[in-house]
């Protein structure tokens, strides 16, 4: 009897001296009620809180993480600035958030209010101000303590270029960041290290192959139907299924040897997922708040309008219907001989019928300035050879136009894909210099635009409106019918 007991208090030692914490994943919190489009139902704050009360239940050692961009990117984003996620996020309540470009989408003030008001911790570890400091007092680096168990938190953005240009915050090197903090939580003796990115795919491998000490990476979404783990040796990289569709849960064990290890699972945040009551009444709130401001009509669509967002993204690489209305909508506002819109600015499709006012703000969410400006014919070249220089991978640069026709052929190297550039069937002059109405965001440089920061001269006009999703509903009202064609305005050869 005496030896059982001792077998039962060496057992108990052991397990005792085990320690295990569960981190909980999501990210691209866009919208705070559940998505519903072909991919099927999913998502939602209320879901999430079910999953998350379970986890904790399980286990009190349990840390949850948000990834970034709860800011812009699709209509609620564009109306709300990323606010009621934070008051989902108070409640659930989670524990540390990464940044995503979109948080600076409404400016970097809306920016600083939303970590404000936020009741958990934000990261950065290469967000800095203009004086050099982490970002809004972010932490650069988090170390969690359970038991005897020690991990460490690193936070990077990338992208920044696609949201606002300022001078008051600086998207510092990726590598020298997590270089610079690696050794911070090396002297901090952590016993596992996690990265949150908001980074591309090839990026992370890159980061992961650079810097071993990096036990897990978790990334943002590479899918909206699909969750994603991507192994380094036996490293992940870990990207759950867009808008809230998942849930990651990575167990991490340290035995009472010190060794390590990590067991990861995806929790889909489907219809199967009961919505925790006090949180479904939020989502209902804003759910009827935003139909209320937005529901009324103002133009009809005769056909769907397309840019392949969520699908094949097809407004990246190849003229799109609805790029083509908005671009006529910039050129007819200013009255230009030209329009361009970036294509990864097109953030919705519509289906035909009654077209609201959210249906236009779907499509423009980000609420960004345009504005008018000359250039040289030179300089449009340069522009629309920037443009498809990424089709490959479907970039964002890419331009649909107005007031011109453009060929080009992807299988050409780089700086050479553009075979021809046409206004009225006839050659661009290149010394000629044209009006073009275009967001500012690519004016000022976006997305590699550089060619664009320094016009000729600047077209001046009566109207005071320079936001896109403005313009744009003014034009459609004006038109009240859409059935934006395909007009051959750009060929891929």
């Amino acid at each position: 009897m005496k030896k059982i007991i001792s077998g039962f208090l060496l057992l108990s030692s052991i397990v005792m001296a085990q320690e295990k914490a569960t981190l909980l994943y999501f990210n691209d919190s866009h919208v705070i009620y559940p998505v519903v489009d072909k991919h099927g139902e999913r998502g939602g704050v209320a879901r999430a809180k079910t999953v998350i009360d379970k986890a904790r239940k399980e286990n009190k050692n349990t840390l949850v993480l948000q990834g970034g961009d709860l800011g812009g990117g699709v209509l609620f984003g564009a109306i709300y600035h990323g606010f009621p996620m934070i008051e989902a996020f108070n409640k659930i309540p989670i524990d540390i958030s990464n940044f995503g470009q979109h948080e600076f989408d409404f400016g970097v003030t809306e920016a600083r209010n939303l970590v404000d008001k936020s009741n958990f911790e934000w990261i950065s570890s290469n967000l800095k101000e203009s004086s050099g400091e982490s970002f809004n007092r972010s932490k650069e680096y988090i170390v969690k303590r359970f038991g005897d168990l020690k991990i460490g938190f690193l936070g990077t953005t990338d992208g920044m270029s696609t949201t606002i240009q300022t001078t008051e915050i600086h998207q510092a090197d990726i590598f020298k960041s997590i270089e610079e903090n690696l050794g911070k939580l090396k002297k901090e003796k952590v016993d596992f290290i996690v990265l949150l990115t908001q980074s591309e795919p090839e990026l992370n491998i890159e980061i992961l192959e650079k810097f071993p000490e990096i036990n897990s990476i978790l990334a943002e979404e590479k899918s909206e139907k699909y969750s994603y783990v991507t192994y380094v040796g036996e490293k992940p990289i870990v990207s759950p299924q867009g808008n809230m569709g998942s849930i990651v849960k990575i167990e991490i064990i340290k035995e009472n040897d010190g060794k390590i290890s990590q067991n990861l699972s995806f929790i889909p945040l489907n219809n199967s997922v009961e919505s925790d009551k006090e949180l479904l009444k939020l989502e209902n709130y804003y759910k009827d708040k935003l139909e209320k401001d937005l529901g009324v009509v103002i133009a009809e669509a005769k056909i769907k309008l397309d840019s392949g967002f969520g699908e094949n993204h097809h407004a990246r690489y190849e003229e799109s219907n609805v790029g083509n209305l908005i671009a006529d909508a910039y050129r007819n506002h200013f009255k230009t001989e030209i329009g361009f819109m970036n294509g990864g600015g097109l953030r919705a499709n519509i289906d035909a019928g009654e077209f609201k006012l959210k249906d236009a703000i779907s499509l423009l969410p980000f609420s960004n300035k345009v504005g008018a400006f000359e250039y040289t014919g030179k300089t449009i070249v340069e522009a629309i050879e920037h443009g498809v220089s990424s089709v490959e991978k479907k970039a964002g640069r890419f331009l649909q136009v107005s007031g011109l026709k453009y060929e080009y052929k992807p299988d050409n190297k780089v700086g050479e894909r553009v075979l021809s550039v046409t206004i009225d069937d006839k050659p661009i002059q290149l010394d000629k210099v044209y009006t073009v109405a275009l967001p500012l965001y690519i004016k000022n440089g976006g997305d590699g635009f550089e060619m664009l920061k320094n016009p000729v001269g600047t077209v001046d006009i009566a109207s005071e409106k320079v936001i896109d999703s403005d313009i744009f509903i003014d034009y459609v009202k004006e038109i009240k019918e859409l059935n934006p064609k395909l007009e051959n305005r750009i060929i891929v050869k």
